[in-house]
């Protein structure tokens, strides 16, 4: 099975647990110590002065503040002075949520880590292509004709809610459209960090400023539209990027990359 992160997992307690609690007769939401597995309501048996509570019409799980299943929620207020106890059923099935920045690539599924490609053929007139998934901004996407990056809101932008593609003017007449996706795939695609820098030469600088700092190989670099080589091309050194060359006056400088 596919997965991010810590895999499902089937815990079994030794023994029930057992938790108690005592009505006063306005609460209707008590915390409990223990999760419930899955956050499902049959996974514990509540009683209410020993009588049996029937789950989801008597009483729900919901979550946290920390996104823990450990809130045990009435339907009706439990009078003052009321038994409440409850039995944790010992075993479930449910997903764990991995720490923060634990997730690499090796726990990704390999049909999360491959970008989608579209292509399409410019017939001289169309300025609108449907993209096969929707992006959830312009920046997660890198769109080329023949072979050259095309600027965002510049030359094109595209529909969030329709996957739309719009030129701001149409392609040539059999120009090669190429339209690459990036960032995790999911059911819908969900944005990650990437960012998108622009410089314009001056016929003189060398080295420019990213927003954030990034390895080498983890930033796309193109001059002109044209794809500069990571190490040949270019150096990148903390958010500093150096140009091997002296991009001319008015060129411009593209960069994009994940952080």
């Amino acid at each position: 099975m596919a997965y991010i992160g810590a895999q499902i997992e089937n815990r079994i307690s030794p023994a029930f647990i057992k938790e108690d609690f005592t009505g006063n007769g306005s609460d209707t939401v008590f915390t409990l110590t223990n999760e419930v597995p899955g956050g499902a309501s049959q996974n514990v048996m509540v009683m209410v002065n020993n009588v049996v509570q029937e789950p989801d019409v008597a009483y729900t799980i919901a979550d946290d503040s920390s996104s823990k299943p450990t809130k045990l929620t009435f339907t009706g207020t439990p009078a003052s002075g009321d038994s409440i106890y409850v039995i944790h059923r010992g075993i479930g099935t449910f997903m764990q949520k991995p720490a923060a920045g634990s997730v690499s690539t090796n726990e990704l599924n390999n049909t999360l880590k491959t970008f989608t490609t579209d292509t399409f053929t410019g017939n001289g007139s169309a300025t609108t292509f449907t993209l096969s998934e929707v992006p959830a901004n312009s920046t997660q996407i890198m769109v080329f004709v023949d072979g050259i990056l095309q600027k965002s809101s510049t030359n094109y932008s595209v529909n969030t809610s329709t996957g739309v593609l719009t030129f701001t003017s149409a392609p040539d007449s059999s120009a090669e459209i190429e339209v690459k996706h990036l960032g995790i795939r999911t059911t819908a695609r969900r944005a990650v960090s990437m960012f998108l820098d622009n410089f314009t030469g001056n016929g003189s600088t060398t080295a420019f400023t990213l927003s954030n700092s990034a390895s080498v190989n983890d930033v796309f670099v193109f001059y002109n539209g044209v794809a500069m080589k990571p190490t040949t091309d270019y150096g990148i050194s903390g958010a500093t990027l150096t140009f091997t060359f002296t991009p001319v006056n008015n060129s411009q400088i593209m960069a994009r990359y994940f952080v």
